[in-house]
């Protein structure tokens, strides 16, 4: 069965319906089940069988990862300083320099910034080097079985196995990060459905191998998700002594005029460019205030993390020269 956004909204509908009972069932039982509504779905019974030959049990692994995220308490700059480093800003000059024409092109395409198009992949899987070790149908399997978020992780595996059984992925390539991503981008299944593109051609989806497909997919996930053609992502800003810090934060939105009569300036004291955008103001801990921007925001909706966006910002301007 081919993906469409009927069979993928029925596909969402049944997994939903069928998740709260697997506590009640033993790990044999809740994948007969699985099997069972695999096959009605249309999944080749060879597939499913492989995909799930050599998964006995829920992963302890996954299982462990899940229950024990720690909280880090970096500052902004520490964080920096391990994500966005100087040898992954030098090895994303030059895997910009490399495939420039390539990213120009879907850059100009999708009407987004290439150099961000490189940030992401860069910050995401170190430019596609290192994708995760995790058996994608293992993982989400384990969660669908065993989680907090059982009806999404089921969604998420139907949906994987849909991508499997349409031939986008191998077996071998479908491996990822423990909760299910997987990809040079890092795309849970169902980002796959809303934004995988198949740039070049070849009949397949294909974000683990293809740099064509990987590239016009960010690009596609950027514009889908709000980014602006030709606007800035952020600037360094000046406070007033008498700044009101409840003002501070991504969810305080104001025009960028409103925060010039407040009192905010550029680094070297001039009225904020782009007066008539809106804005936030955002501090990360122990970093610079940012204004950020409308395609801050877009950042954001890839991971929801103010550290996040700033360095994924910080690495696009640095690996095209922009700042020093």
């Amino acid at each position: 069965m081919k993906i469409t956004k009927w069979s993928l909204l029925a596909c969402l509908l049944c997994a939903a319906s069928l998740a709260s009972a697997a506590q009640h069932l033993s790990w044999g039982q809740w994948v007969a089940g699985v099997r069972t509504e695999a096959m009605d779905q249309g999944i080749s019974p060879a597939l499913f069988e492989r995909a799930f030959s050599d998964i006995h049990e829920p992963s302890r692994q996954v299982k462990g990862l899940a229950r024990s995220q720690p909280e880090h308490r970096l500052t902004f700059n520490k964080y920096l300083n391990s994500r966005a480093d100087g040898y992954r800003i030098a090895i994303g000059r030059k895997k910009f320099k490399q495939n420039q024409a390539l990213l120009e092109e879907i850059g100009q395409r999708f009407g987004v910034d290439p150099c961000f198009i490189v940030s992401f992949w860069g910050m995401e899987t170190s430019y596609g080097s290192y994708m995760g070790n995790f058996p994608v149908i293992k993982s989400l399997a384990t969660l669908a079985y065993d989680s907090n978020r059982p009806d999404f992780f089921r969604k998420q595996l139907f949906i994987a196995l849909h991508i499997l059984n349409d031939g986008h992925v191998s077996f071998e390539n479908f491996k990822g990060e423990w909760a299910g991503a997987s990809g040079q981008p890092q795309f849970l299944p169902s980002s796959w459905v809303e934004y995988a593109v198949d740039y070049d051609g070849d009949g397949r989806k294909d974000i683990w191998e293809s740099k064509p497909d990987v590239f016009a997919s960010i690009a596609n996930y950027m514009k889908k998700n709000g980014w602006q053609t030709d606007e800035p992502w952020a600037i360094h800003v000046k406070l007033p002594a008498n700044f009101d810090q409840n003002l501070e934060g991504k969810s305080i939105v104001k025009p960028v005029s409103e925060w010039t009569a407040l009192g905010v300036r550029t680094e070297s004291g001039q009225p904020l460019p782009y007066p008539n955008l809106k804005a936030s103001i955002v501090q990360p801990n122990g970093g610079p205030v940012f204004l950020a921007y409308p395609n801050y925001k877009m950042i954001l909706r890839y991971n929801n993390s103010i550290y996040y966006a700033g360095a994924i910002g910080y690495m696009a301007d640095k690996i095209c020269n922009r700042i020093k």
